[in-house]
């Protein structure tokens, strides 16, 4: 290689070094604009013409579609907690598919979901039915959208007592409790209810029960108690029957316009599912799918609000 292709090369380097540089230099002034742009954009509240036109709030779908236990509220609400302090979640929707369950977790529910409207929007919609405790829930939030065909109502509190005193002696089973206390064991699966006993559970559980349950979803409902008991003697009603319009449903419609509705409302928020939790399908639950869980939950308790 002569000295005139050596220089030849070397002036080649030289170009490419220098061209790399003027490049690195407009890549570099283009990232400042750029981070100006961005800095203008967000203190001025500019709308960025290079962002994506898709919404990215979001409002969370919460499905209420199991007996109501303790350990079922537990989940939900540990579910809800999750979300309610991101930004992006606007707002709440609880679609009520349940036949009730547990009082006292039913008030906790309902509780809470009152205290989290002050914060993030809740909208109550019943899908299928929410009945007892799961009304109980439903009247926290005002108003209550439902379907024209869900079961609503069922107000009132019940204790089973079944009694196999008879079947127990067939088979040789003898029961051999021993209490201190009159009203220790007030009734047995063996033995028939007392006339003195049922007088007990009725004064000390059930009518105490009954009175917060109906205070509660009367005070929700902005309604008198009085009233309210009109509604409240374990009935339950279809939706769009007339005479419980403005007293257990405030409006009828279905769960997709509800949800177009607040689309609008939040800025096309596109919906997401919080807290589902799906049970096992095995051939307990196939026959016991309707509250079985929630009156074992509540059977040592003040009973059941079914």
């Amino acid at each position: 290689m002569d000295i005139k292709d050596l220089e030849i090369k070397k002036l080649k380097k030289e170009i490419s070094v220098a061209s790399i540089k003027q490049y690195g230099f407009m890549l570099l002034f283009l990232a400042e604009i750029i981070f100006i742009a961005a800095i203008f954009i967000d203190f001025f509240g500019v709308k960025n013409p290079f962002a994506s036109d898709r919404s990215e709030d979001k409002i969370a779908l919460l499905h209420i579609d199991q007996p109501i236990t303790g350990k079922y509220i537990e989940h939900l609400i540990a579910s809800v907690d999750k979300i309610k302090e991101e930004k992006a979640y606007k707002a709440l929707l609880v679609d009520i598919s349940s036949p009730g369950g547990s009082p006292s977790a039913s008030q906790e529910f309902a509780e809470y979901l009152k205290d989290l409207n002050k914060t993030l929007p809740v909208t109550m919609y019943i899908d299928d039915m929410a009945a007892s405790g799961a009304y109980y829930i439903a009247s926290a939030i005002q108003p209550i959208y439902a379907n024209k065909n869900a079961i609503v109502g069922s107000i009132g509190v019940i204790m089973p007592h079944y009694n196999i005193g008879e079947l127990a002696q067939k088979v040789g089973i003898r029961e051999e409790t021993i209490t201190a206390g009159k009203f220790k064991q007030p009734f047995s699966l063996f033995k028939k209810l007392t006339p003195e006993n049922k007088a007990y559970i009725e004064k000390a559980l059930l009518k105490p029960a009954y009175k917060n349950f109906l205070e509660d979803v009367a005070h929700n409902r902005g309604i008198d108690p009085k009233k309210m008991r009109n509604f409240a003697e374990g009935k339950v009603y279809i939706a769009s029957m007339p005479e419980i319009r403005g007293i257990l449903v405030d409006e009828i419609t279905n769960l997709y316009k509800l949800k177009e509705q607040l689309r609008k409302a939040y800025k096309d928020a596109e919906f997401e599912e919080v807290g589902r939790r799906e049970r096992p399908r095995d051939l307990f639950n196939l026959f016991f799918d309707k509250g079985i869980e929630a009156l074992l939950d509540t059977f040592d308790r003040s009973g059941s609000l079914r």
